[in-house]
């Protein structure tokens, strides 16, 4: 029979592909006692283990949970690899490595888990600038390597990746000054938040996940909309619905070739 504490520690899984429960949302006071009591156990799952360093990172207690995370890694679990890494570029965590960290994530994409790409992206592009000067791991800023990266997970319909570009064609539209070219970047923005949206709606993500693409999808849908663009944006729609596995550049190539942009 399965017990009632295994039920509670499980329900908080973050499984290889999306995010899982948000690490907010767990309880701590809850999910503590009741990981304990399954890793307490003999024989028990490295997932446990992994429950139990998010439920310790709950409680704040980062040495224990990255105790646990270091144990889950060691037995194979993949998406502990990410939760380790996050850690080890964690400033509230005593030890930093943002080396070993981009190690762990490179580890994590080969396993076959796509949000590595979107997290060594996000790494490479803002940098670590280890505060503690004897401590290694710090990682200079490298910006091709961070979109090589967040492409990379787009190429797999990584939520976050593809709404990275997103971000990046939205911001490009806005120092846009030829209106034709301001438009073709909104309707590039538009077109990876939909399929950001979609591929998060897909994978179950939780709500507060991907809240935002959804409310900028239909912010540049209005704008694009009062420019005369209204069919080009329901093509865009379709389009990343209907191809959400596909490999992103083909979709928007497929939207240039359809509109003549």
């Amino acid at each position: 029979m399965v017990s009632r504490a295994l039920i509670l520690c499980r329900s908080w899984e973050r499984p290889a592909r999306g995010p899982g429960a948000a690490q907010s949302d767990i309880n701590g006071d809850i999910a503590n006692p009741a990981c304990a009591a399954e890793t307490a156990k003999p024989g028990h799952s490295a997932g446990l283990d992994y429950q139990m360093g998010r439920a310790l990172l709950a409680k704040h207690n980062l040495i224990g949970a990255r105790r646990q995370f270091e144990l889950a890694v060691s037995k194979g679990y993949r998406a502990a690899q990410i939760d380790l890494a996050n850690l080890l570029v964690n400033p509230s965590a005593a030890t930093l490595d943002a080396k070993r960290a981009v190690l762990l994530y490179e580890k994590a994409w080969r396993d076959g888990v796509p949000i590595a790409a979107f997290e060594i992206g996000h790494l490479y592009e803002e940098g670590f600038p280890n505060p503690n000067a004897a401590a290694p791991g710090t990682l200079q800023p490298d910006l091709a390597r961070a979109w090589s990266w967040y492409q990379k997970g787009a190429d797999v319909s990584e939520p976050s990746a593809l709404a990275r570009f997103a971000e990046r064609h939205e911001s490009s539209a806005l120092a846009e000054n030829d209106p034709s070219k301001r438009n073709a970047d909104l309707l590039k923005a538009f077109t990876f938040y939909a399929a950001a949206a979609e591929r998060a709606h897909d994978e179950d993500w939780p709500d507060e996940a991907w809240r935002n693409w959804r409310y900028r999808r239909a912010t540049l849908a209005r704008l694009l909309a009062r420019e005369g663009m209204m069919q080009r944006v329901a093509y865009a729609y379709i389009a990343a619905r209907d191809k959400r596995t596909s490999h992103t550049p083909t979709l928007w190539e497929e939207i240039e070739a359809k509109f003549h942009l």
